[in-house]
């Protein structure tokens, strides 16, 4: 029913009761005038009766009319404004809903949004049918920018601004009915809207777009999508010509927005708003460059911010400064200092909660049928928060415990769910998702907010320490070490593709480390000493020799509780002794190599190749030290056994023909190495790959030994392309393409040659470099300034660096 048609029908009525009131005046004019005349009694009382009869007949008559249409114009209403209602809404009537912005505390100012601000009041000034929606994660301060420019609003007596609460269903079925009646609405028309009939909102609309332009109408937290349907499929932008709609939502899908939408997502704060927001809110606790520090341990919230910033500012404040605000956080966890008090006249909000917001999200994700977000964002909370977490790592068996994935499930039905659970998390802006270059291509990799990953795991850990844990609290962990032990075990630490991989998994291992004594059983803390066995080997290899020890010695912290003999325990002591080593601390890494193969060789037996490994390591230990004739020994008896065991062509077998090829060398026997360098070069290149690594350093091993020979001229051919080689195959930051050995020995092979100005020239470069990513006391450091110091003079062997085998 159209409303001129409403309106019709309301005259009707005022006619028709007119007509009503005019018959009964006369009746009682009439009346008195018949009691005046002169007529007998009987006839006086019998036409009144008569009249009064027939005018009741007549309102009688009128009545009904009226009833009927009523009647029939309800029903018409009815058809028309009441069809299929809100999705789960109530059928009852609502509670006045109020559409005035709400009243919150706030720093002086918004800081970091003049962008989106400004974004804003163009999309108000010059109104172009699209809706505005702020999506980002909870906590960003979406609903902040809605009420900045509601306030802006609020200062302009022309200008009108609404908000209403679109919490779920219900809450923006009552405020659109609010927004109805204060724009004229009538009852029929608000009730069909309460009811959720989709043609009444269409009509809201209408009403709105009659109403004067430049309004403001803010929709609060649309984070269910079944009310982003709503409002999208009701034809909402067809009224954003003539105002800024403007929503707030956790829902980052623009398909689900629909093209009429324009969906900006606002980011964290940067370093300097963020601290500026702090010391807005405390301005006595402490200087900017006390409240950048605390900002980056709050990753830059601006909730988190809100809630510091309030706590440190109030008369009674429990810590005073931001330093001891941050001493508070690293000592009581965040569950426990990041709160605000409750305050008279300020209603509870679950939402201004940094532990809760959260998990309002993923309730909302269960409700929705994705159950498996809960313990996804868990087990995703394990990891590290500073480094990308590579997809691929999902896709392991492990994880289908976590999905709720039973044995009959096969891989597609996993990755499908964990697909699922991924996307639900990134809808609600719980984790990003990314396309990094890897080796092969674009590779995906998933990111989240380190407050996230710690409230997610703070209330995991407090349910572990109280000894109430949900069911699915302590497995997210497990898996996590699964995960990552499973995705590291087919990956060669000598093979520079696999290298990118390891990089990608090592923050993750140093991370899993952080929780080892309190939340792991031995088998899985067993899983987790032995993966970070495997980094510290890639660590060593790829020239992070620091890094590796590092790691190791944290490692080690942790395997105590399985025992120095334990298997996972000595593999990685063998790993750090090899790094010490590489590092230049022979001595202190043939001690320790030798405990591990005494230990070994009794739990393992001599010819175990983990054993094998070990008497390798130490063979090479003896060398460097200087008795190249016992390492010849030594290795002679790895290469027959890992033979026997392991085959003749196997990479750990090829390594030690390799290593055996130069403790030859070394004994003087130059021709003997040669064709044993050869033959290794011409086996890795078939079995390994003319670009592997230990193709590369069989390659470079070879030049070494022409230049000890004075075949300058062949070293330099082979040491240019091996320098050429490693900038193409890992880049030119890679710690083996800034190895000092290429160039040093490039260098000699030029000053064989006469040409010193090259030489110098590639050595103070090479220094450089060395001062720069190398430990102070790395011993290349010093061979390098030997050299240069030496310059054309005779030049002793004992300033060369063998290769770090």
């Amino acid at each position: 029913m159209s409303y001129a048609k409403a309106a019709a029908s309301r005259w009707s009525v005022v006619v028709v009761l007119g007509l009503i009131g005019l018959v009964m005046s006369t009746l009682v004019l009439l009346t008195v005038f018949l009691l005046g005349e002169g007529l007998d009694k009987a006839d006086k009382w019998a036409s009144i009766v008569g009249g009064y009869v027939a005018a009741a007949s007549l309102l009688a008559a009128g009545s009904s009319w009226l009833i009927r249409r009523a009647t029939r114009r309800s029903r018409k209403v009815d058809g028309d404004l009441l069809g299929a209602g809100w999705p789960s809404a109530p059928a009852g009537v609502f509670g006045s809903a109020s559409l005035v912005a709400p009243a919150a505390d706030a720093a002086p100012c918004v800081r970091g949004r003049d962008q989106h601000l400004q974004r804003l009041h163009r999309a108000a000034r010059r109104p172009a049918g699209r809706v505005q929606v702020l999506t980002g994660l909870g906590g960003v301060g979406k609903s902040t920018l809605a009420l900045e420019m509601c306030r802006r609003f609020a200062r302009s007596k022309e200008r009108t601004a609404w908000w209403v609460s679109a919490t779920d269903i219900s809450s923006l079925a009552d405020g659109l009915a609010s927004l109805a009646g204060e724009l004229g609405a009538d009852h029929v028309h608000l009730m069909a809207i309460r009811s959720g009939a989709p043609r009444a909102r269409e009509r809201l609309w209408e009403l709105l777009r009659r109403a004067r332009p430049g309004w403001l109408l803010v929709f609060d937290n649309v984070d269910d999508p079944r009310t982003v349907g709503v409002l999208r499929d009701s034809g909402l932008a067809r009224c954003a010509d003539r105002g800024l709609v403007l929503v707030t939502s956790r829902i980052n899908q623009e398909r689900l927005w629909g093209n009429d939408a324009e969906v900006v997502e606002v980011a964290l704060l940067a370093e300097d708003d963020a601290a500026q927001v702090l010391v807005d809110m405390a301005p006595d606790a402490g200087d900017h460059g006390d409240a950048r520090r605390l900002a980056r341990d709050l990753g830059y919230l601006p909730l988190a911010l809100h809630h510091a910033g309030t706590s440190l500012g109030s008369p009674f404040a429990l810590w005073s400064s931001f330093d001891g605000y941050r001493e508070a956080l690293n000592e009581l966890g965040l569950d426990r200092v990041l709160t605000t008090s409750r305050r008279m006249g300020h209603e509870a909000d679950h939402r201004r909660s940094v532990k809760l917001t959260w998990e309002m999200s993923l309730t909302a994700l269960a409700e929705h049928g994705l159950p498996q977000c809960r313990p996804l964002l868990r087990l995703l909370s394990y990891y590290s928060v500073a480094a990308p977490i590579p997809e691929n790592l999902l896709h392991a068996d492990p994880v289908r415990a976590v999905v709720g994935c039973d044995g009959s499930a096969d891989a597609l039905d996993v990755r499908r769910r964990v697909q699922e659970g991924l996307e639900g998390l990134a809808d609600q802006s719980l984790i990003a998702k990314r396309d990094v270059p890897g080796p092969s291509g674009r590779e995906r990799v998933l990111t989240l907010h380190p407050l996230v990953a710690e409230t997610i795991r703070a209330n995991t850990d407090g349910a572990v320490r109280t000894g109430t844990p949900p069911p699915d609290s302590v497995a997210p962990v497990y898996t996590a070490v699964e995960l990552v032990t499973v995705t590291l075990e087919p990956l060669r630490f000598d093979d520079n593709k696999d290298w990118y991989r390891f990089g990608l998994l090592a923050p993750h291992v140093h991370a899993l480390l952080r929780p080892a004594d309190t939340h792991l059983d031995r088998d899985h803390l067993a899983q987790l000493v032995t993966a970070t066995a495997h980094v510290v080997a890639s660590y060593a290899w790829s020239g992070l020799e620091t890094a590796a020890e590092t790691l190791a010695d944290e490692g080690l912290k942790h395997a105590g509780r399985l025992g120095e003999t334990h298997p996972s325990t000595l593999h990685l002591r063998s790993e750090r002794a090899w790094a010490i080593g590489r590092h230049g601390r022979w001595e202190q890494a043939q001690a320790e190599l030798q405990r591990v193969l005494d230990a070994r060789s009794q739990s393992l037996g001599a010819e175990h190749p983990d054993t094998l490994d070990t008497r390798h390591k130490l063979a090479w230990a003896a060398g460097r030290l200087g008795d190249w004739r016992a390492a010849e020994a030594q290795l002679r008896a790895v290469l027959d056994a890992r033979v026997e065991v392991l085959g003749d062509e196997q990479p750990d077998t090829l390594h030690t023909r390799c290593c055996l090829a130069w403790a030859v060398g070394q004994c003087g026997r130059h021709e003997e190495a040669e064709t044993a360098y050869h033959d290794v070069i011409s086996t890795r290149e078939r079995v390994l790959g003319k670009d592997h690594v230990e193709t590369l350093d069989a390659r470079h091993s070879l030049a070494e030994l022409y230049v000890r020979h004075r075949r300058f001229r062949d070293a330099e051919q082979i040491l240019q392309k091996i320098i050429k080689d490693r900038l193409r195959l890992l880049g030119s930051r890679h710690p083996e393409t800034l190895d000092s050995r290429p160039r040093y020995w490039l260098a000699r092979a030029l000053r064989g040659q006469g040409r010193h100005r090259e030489a110098d020239r590639i050595l103070r470069r090479l220094l450089e470099d060395q001062i720069q990513y190398l430990d102070p006391h790395h011993p290349a450091i010093e061979a390098t300034r030997q050299q240069l110091r030496t310059g054309s003079g005779p030049h002793k062997d004992h300033s060369a660096t063998p290769p770090v085998q």
